[in-house]
């Protein structure tokens, strides 16, 4: 049986210096940092997969963070909201499907703002989606509100400069006539119970529900002036169309506007005339800073600023608990910028406060940060690698928006650079490694991830290479570097090897073999957290009973003697694993698979036939049925029958007399394995001749894997033509058979012409059925008395060779 452990052929390194220490300090706890994954992912973006611990505590936490360099004059970041609209859940990675084209690939996100749950408009319009706070996607205004005090701005302004702060949404609105309101909000309501809309304006545009939602002031449709431009920060001319009226939830048709006024701000639009064009002009500030916002995503709390975590958030709303979060930062005056899921709400991480995000954060190099939604929308995207992190609703949530890396390099699929997958490399002495490697366009994009044609060499003192792809740690030197060359092109990387390992687990916790195998035994070792391959020949080995099995002592290959079972035991150092073998020899080359059948305890079913009778022949099964009409007529034979040492086919004979048989499924099954249909359509089937169906163990499953034995037959199913209605038909399945190529053929007896190893009355029926055409036995079996001809005469002789 098959033991069950994550086998990774090679374990990522403790940790790794070059990116910052093995310590995290969060708010003065210490955890010792591991670095499970590090690599690049696209155009100057790596993503990187940390685990921290805590010794005293036990505490646990898995980090998942993208690092970007937005100097890479093909990056840019972006935001989208669900389905292109303000309300609309979709999930993270189907938006990035969704927007990608050539040119303009979306292979980075995380999950972006909090966003309603539930409601409706008057019009019945669900609001489920809508980000909580200000929103602008490549310079289009979702939605701008004046609640920065909570909900702080990321913003990426038309030149690429990043911020995070609560900037200060406001506006003016100037008609002709000189008369004037001030603009509290764009897409969001005229009547929130802050002061900051109340009184004042607001701009609906079609993404907002295709309605203005409002049922007080008075509104009125306008147009942008032709030339014109809906600026987020600049001033733009609007053109009323129509008479303002105070119906309330006025219809937003796509390139109009609604102009809402409340409060006092509603006479300012109950006085614009049709053709009245009016000046639009709306800031963002902070602190006196203003800004010109090319996309915005809103979260809440701020955690870091210049390197400092933010203490003073620490107490608003659930940023004090322990939750799966996602934040978004930068550093170096936005030259890099870091997307991070911190996992929670599982046996393997617990979730982190915002306090400690934000250490988190700057422990990945952040300086300026914000945390984003969290708990079951915290989710890390890779287009190439998928989703990083474990979310906590077991999949990845449809949520309200998201912000991305975008990457405007042209499509390239040629393979211009090689990584190894493992950016770090340890290996136990006798270590076997089968590296995987990640290819790179001329862009520096992941376009393969799994490189094939890769040609390894390593120091001679390290170790050597095994059929060019498999470095063996069998060398004298401690330390080296194992190369990879790929099209003339070669990366290396650093393999240490250790002395001492945590644990070691022979691959299967037994295993069958037989008298005619031999089987070195399959280990791996514990480096880390994960397992490795590792040769038989680094361990001292025995066994139980050297009278069933025998296993060399410094090779780790054994091989059965008798039937039986007996325990061999491996150890390296100070550790051991155990597997038990069982020795199952065949006497034969081929045996039955269900000696001394007995059909009581075999089911039949058939449609397409009636009056079935049964009968055991042997080692097989006389069946007889009468025709009748059915769909899909089939005949199922179903036992489940263990197949016996290690087989390597199972064939069938049969005798379909004049039963229409077409094909046959045989259900079979490996040793914890799930059920695996075999199809076998023979070429022609002749009536009245005994036809052979051969399965070999090799073209449905690993014969070499020895995890895979036992195998099952569970079902033997003949797909049927129609029979004939109520004519009577005989089939004989006179070999239910496994195969054993390693046994030696038996040695010929006179007389037993259907090699059971006995001369007896049915060897004649065998004879009898070979003059008649109606069975396959080789010549020299049935030439009796050697005149080379095969006839009755040797019929005769048969008999009287039993008598």
């Amino acid at each position: 049986m098959r033991k069950t452990i994550t086998s990774l052929l090679f374990a990522a390194a403790a940790s790794m210096s070059a990116f910052a220490g093995n310590v995290c300090s969060l708010q003065g706890v210490e955890y010792t940092v591991d670095t499970l994954f590090h690599n690049q992912v696209g155009p100057g973006t790596t993503q990187t997969s940390l685990w921290l611990r805590n010794a005293s505590t036990l505490d646990a936490l898995r980090v998942f963070y993208t690092t970007m360099d937005m100097t890479n004059p093909y990056l840019s970041l972006r935001g989208v909201c669900a389905t292109d609209n303000l309300a609309g859940n979709e999930r993270i990675s189907a938006m990035a499907q969704r927007k990608s084209k050539p040119g303009e690939r979306y292979f980075i996100g995380v999950n972006g703002d909090f966003f309603y749950t539930s409601g409706t408009t008057a019009r019945g319009v669900s609001t489920v989606g809508t980000p909580v706070g200000s929103t602008i996607v490549d310079g289009v205004i979702y939605r701008a509100r004046n609640n920065a005090t909570l909900y702080k701005n990321l913003v990426v302004d038309t030149e690429g400069r990043l911020y995070i702060n609560p900037f200060f949404f406001s506006g003016s609105i100037v008609a002709e006539n000189g008369s004037k309101a001030t603009i509290g909000g764009i897409n969001t309501s005229s009547n929130e119970s802050a002061a900051s809309n109340q009184n004042k304006v607001t701009i609906y545009n079609h993404l907002h529900y295709g309605s203005t939602n409002q049922n007080n002031g008075y509104e009125v449709a306008a147009v942008l002036v032709e030339g014109e431009k809906f600026e987020t920060a600049k001033p733009f001319k609007l053109k009323i169309v129509g008479t303002p009226s105070n119906a309330g939830d006025m219809l937003v048709p796509e390139d109009t506007y609604v102009i809402h006024g409340h409060g006092s701000a509603a006479s300012f639009v109950q006085n614009l005339k049709d053709g009245d064009v009016v000046t639009v002009n709306f800031t963002w500030t902070y602190n006196g800073q203003s800004v010109e916002p090319y996309q915005i995503v809103s979260g809440n709390p701020k955690i870091l600023e210049d390197g400092v975590t933010l203490q003073s958030e620490a107490d608003r709303g659930d940023a004090n608990s322990r939750q799966p979060r996602a934040a978004i930062g930068y550093s170096d005056d936005g030259k890099k910028a870091y997307f991070m899921v911190v996992d929670g709400r599982s046996p393997i991480s617990s979730g982190v406060r915002t306090t400690w995000l934000a250490d988190i954060m700057h422990y990945a190099g952040a300086t300026e940060a914000v945390n984003m939604d969290g708990g079951g929308s915290a989710v890390l995207y890779t287009s190439t690698l998928g989703i990083r992190n474990k979310p906590s609703d077991g999949s990845e949530r449809a949520d309200g928006n998201a912000f991305y890396v975008v990457s405007s390099a042209p499509d390239d699929d040629a393979i211009a650079s090689i990584r190894f997958v493992d950016f770090a490399l340890k290996s136990p002495k006798f270590g076997v490694y089968t590296p995987k490697f990640y290819g790179y366009n001329q862009y520096g994009m992941l376009v393969s991830q799994d490189v094939k044609g890769v040609k390894l060499s390593c120091d001679e003192a390290l170790g050597h290479i095994i059929g060019d792809t498999t470095f063996y740690a069998d060398g004298t030197a401690r330390e080296g570097r194992l190369t990879a060359t790929y099209n003339g092109v070669s990366v290396s990387e650093t393999v240490m090897i250790i002395d001492a390992v945590d644990a070691i687990n022979i691959t299967n916790d037994s295993i069958i073999t037989d008298s005619y195998k031999e089987y070195p035994v399959a280990v791996q070792t514990l480096v880390g957290e994960n397992y490795m391959s590792i040769s038989p020949l680094a361990l001292t080995w025995k066994s139980t009973d050297e009278s069933v099995v025998t296993i060399g002592e410094h090779t780790g290959v054994l091989k059965g003697l008798r039937n039986g079972s007996a325990q061999v035991v491996g150890t390296l150092g100070e550790v051991c694993d155990t597997m038990l073998v069982n020795v199952e020899i065949p006497t034969s080359r081929v045996m039955p698979i269900d000696p001394n059948l007995d059909v009581a305890t075999w089911k039949f079913s058939q449609t397409g036939g009636k009056n079935v009778i049964v009968a055991a022949a042997g080692d097989g099964i006389d069946y007889t049925y009468t025709g009748a009409s059915g769909r899909s007529p089939k005949i199922v034979l179903t036992k489940t029958l263990r197949l016996w040492s290690l087989p390597d086919a199972l064939r069938i004979r049969v005798n379909p007399g004049e039963a229409p048989v077409k094909n046959f499924v045989l259900g079979l099954r490996t040793n914890g394995g799930s059920m695996s249909y075999q199809t076998i359509t023979p070429e022609a089937i002749t009536p009245n001749e005994e036809l052979v169906i051969e399965v070999p163990t090799s073209s449905w499953c690993d014969p070499t894997d020895m995890g895979n034995y036992p195998i099952t037959l569970s079902s033997i199913q003949l797909n049927m033509n129609a029979s004939t209605t109520d004519k009577v038909y005989e089939m004989h399945f006179t070999g239910l058979e496994t195969v054993y190529l390693d046994v030696p053929d038996a040695p010929v007896v006179k007389g037993d012409v259907n090699g059971d190893g006995v001369v007896n009355v049915s060897d004649v029926t065998s004879l009898i059925n070979k003059i008649l055409g109606m069975a396959e036995i080789a010549d020299e079996k049935c030439d009796i008395n050697g005149d080379g001809i095969i006839n009755v005469s040797d019929v005769t002789a048969l008999i009287t060779m039993i008598l």
